[in-house]
């Protein structure tokens, strides 16, 4: 967009977690996915935008509507628990965690209607229509639990939605479902602000590979509902339509697992059934990365352990580097954290707490969460609407421009969030 004076508009912003740009560019797999396509001509796109740290969901898409990094609006990691040894650990899934204005705080602030599907750190947040990604994290599969959300949501708006879909929860993949309700959202709402979060190219990304037979089926689904989100509000001209993602993917090959190096090091303490249990050292493995943490001031011998351990972390091969407090400080990361552990090309980071230190047989054969420089973090970005360039190439840009941006685009001042940074020019 140009520098004049914004126009009100609606906004429809639509998050495919762990898309990387190649994947749906690639001309062998192009034609798969015909609706990115034909919104990358329509609008401006970016060629790569560079993500946060770790380069992970949750601080990603805090960052997304806040513009802010990690250090800065609070979202550190996915979990809200830093104890490792805590059997069923809740995530950042609540909105009230956050320590700066959103995308929707300033919508509604200025009286525009609000709704959000799925969007992570949303729970709780002053949404109009909001279902938000939660679930318990006891449950084996949280694509299949739907009364986690239905608590949290908006009241009586789950059963309305659940009601009106064809098909119904539990018979259809996950993306399926949030474009027909997102569909729902807009037809009976029509709400000035629309968040999405599509999931189902990140679920099968992780088991089977970013560029797998079952990713790419995935990211078909999700292709289809944009396609589908895109014919419903394209008689509106003032409605913008944004598609993002937050960070992108590599395949991995070994499974590293520090927790179990930091356990033979004595940095557990053992319950009385001889089980692991919290000491002084929390952590939070990101995949490409783990987050070390001293939960209370550690001794001199604690400190020596931990050297220890990580450099025989390091003789297995697993490790690329170690980020210190410097390094975190200036990647504007986790201010908590002690260091982190950056994995080896190949290599992600488990949580387990037993069995090998490095398995040849990992359970994702796809992860993130690695530095945001590194080949493959790459997350995508596309923008259409009335006063953007059909097939504009952005460039590499920062996932901290697009908070300000969008803010622009809806007609809001553009550093209403994130004043220190310049929003996108999309005309």
């Amino acid at each position: 967009m140009s520098p004049k004076t914004p126009q009100r508009a609606k906004l429809v912003l639509l998050s495919v977690d762990g898309l990387r740009p190649d994947i749906y560019r690639a001309p062998e797999w192009r034609h798969r996915f015909p609706n990115l396509a034909a919104l990358e001509k329509a609008g401006a796109s970016a060629e790569a935008v560079e993500s946060i740290y770790p380069t992970t969901t949750y601080p990603a898409h805090a960052t997304i509507v806040t513009g802010l990094p990690p250090r800065d609006h609070g979202i550190y990691s996915h979990l809200a628990s830093l104890d490792p040894t805590e059997k069923a650990r809740p995530w950042c899934w609540f909105a009230p965690v956050l320590r700066a204005p959103t995308l929707w705080d300033v919508a509604r602030a200025s009286r525009r209607r609000t709704a959000a599907l799925s969007w992570p750190v949303s729970a709780g947040a002053a949404i109009d229509h909001n279902i938000p990604e939660i679930w318990n994290p006891a449950v084996a599969d949280p694509h299949r639990d739907f009364e986690t959300p239905a608590r949290h949501a908006t009241p009586g708006l789950f059963a309305e939605v659940a009601q009106a879909l064809t098909p119904t929860p539990g018979k259809a993949d996950p993306d399926q479902l949030r474009g027909e309700a997102a569909l729902y959202l807009w037809n009976h709402y029509r709400p000035d602000l629309l968040l999405v979060h599509f999931v189902w190219y990140d679920s099968r990304a992780h088991g089977f590979g970013p560029a797998s037979p079952e990713a790419r089926t995935a990211l078909e689904s999700a292709d289809q509902a944009i396609g589908k989100i895109r014919d419903a509000i394209s008689s509106d001209s003032a409605t913008m339509l944004v598609v993002l993602s937050d960070h992108g993917f590599v395949p991995v090959e070994k499974e590293a697992a520090p927790l179990v190096v930091f356990a033979d090091y004595g940095l557990f303490a053992r319950g009385a059934d001889g089980s692991l249990a919290l000491r002084r050292l929390g952590a939070v493995s990101a995949g490409g990365s783990l987050a070390v943490y001293w939960l209370e001031e550690p001794s001199a011998d604690d400190r020596r352990r931990l050297a220890i351990a990580v450099d025989r972390l390091r003789s297995t091969g697993a490790v690329r580097e170690i980020v210190d407090r410097r390094q975190l400080e200036a990647l504007q990361a986790d201010p908590d954290a002690e260091l982190m552990i950056e994995a080896a090309p190949g290599f992600s980071f488990s949580d387990r707490l037993e069995g090998p230190v490095v398995s040849d047989s990992p359970k994702d054969r796809g992860t993130h969460g690695y530095l945001p420089s590194n080949p493959g973090m790459e997350a995508m970005f596309i923008a259409v609407g009335r006063e953007i360039a059909p097939g504009k190439n952005l460039g590499r840009i920062s996932l901290k421009q697009i908070a300000p941006t969008l803010t622009q685009l809806m007609g809001l001042p553009p550093d209403i969030l994130a004043p220190g940074e310049e929003p996108l020019v999309l005309g």
